[in-house]
């Protein structure tokens, strides 16, 4: 032990310039590795479809993931799309990419909302709908997603409420509330879009776990009108939920 410390001694000027190249090399290694994981990606060719109005647009889309299978990267091929908050339907499997932000919210945790970034999507296997985002994978109970603006998603069969009439929606259909004196709805099962001109404010979408005023923009949670969250840049990320 002391011929070591007296090797320490006499050599100290050596050992110090040659830990802290060491140091320097391994966090050159380290920051390496996190770069080519994060800018590693594969593209894939995928046929999707999107409605605009009632019109159905079916193309081909380059979609861009990274080691984490998360999307980083959307583009369409050989046509020109207006890429707003309207989901994109894989025209194969159960996926609905997000190309906007979204507010997740959760009317079985009073109400909760977390932020869903661009480009998250939706898989459903086994009867579990699975979310996944840049930092986020996990599955979604009871829950339904919203723009801030005027489009609803909702991943589980729903029941709309115009007056006196109802109309049943599937799994993956979707609401915008874009035009002021009608709404849209798409039902994912029929594959079909419809316009419906209404006249009163109070038509609302209700399953067993909610009761949402879509032109209010408000949940109705035990009795307490809560209203939804416009500005979605103030809701933490999905990924401190916990």
């Amino acid at each position: 032990m002391k011929k070591f410390e007296k090797w320490v001694q006499e050599n100290y000027k050596l050992i110090i310039p040659i830990s802290l190249i060491v140091v320097v090399f391994i966090s050159f290694l380290v920051y390496y590795k996190l770069m080519i994981s994060s800018n590693y990606h594969v593209d894939t060719e995928e046929k999707v479809y999107q409605y605009f109005y009632d019109r159905k647009y079916e193309y081909t889309a380059v979609v861009s993931k990274n080691r984490k299978d998360v999307v980083v990267d959307y583009k369409p091929k050989n046509i020109n799309v207006n890429i707003d908050s309207t989901p994109i339907y894989y025209q194969k499997g159960d996926v609905v990419l997000f190309p906007s932000d979204m507010s997740v919210v959760m009317p079985t945790l009073s109400c909760a909302e977390y932020l869903s970034p661009g480009y998250s999507y939706i898989t459903y296997q086994k009867g579990i709908y699975n979310l996944t985002t840049n930092k986020y994978h996990g599955k979604l109970n009871h829950y339904f997603l919203f723009d801030g603006k005027d489009l609803y998603f909702f991943i589980e069969p729903v029941t709309l409420v115009i007056g006196s009439d109802q109309y049943q929606l599937s799994s993956y259909s979707y609401i915008t509330t874009e035009h002021q004196g009608s709404i849209s709805y798409y039902d994912k099962a029929n594959d079909s879009y419809k316009t419906i001109n209404v006249d009163d404010d109070d038509i609302y979408i209700k399953n067993d776990y909610y009761k949402v005023y879509i032109l209010k923009d408000v949940i109705d949670y035990q009795g307490t009108n809560v209203i939804l969250t416009s500005d979605l840049k103030e809701l933490n990320t999905i990924e401190k939920k916990g």
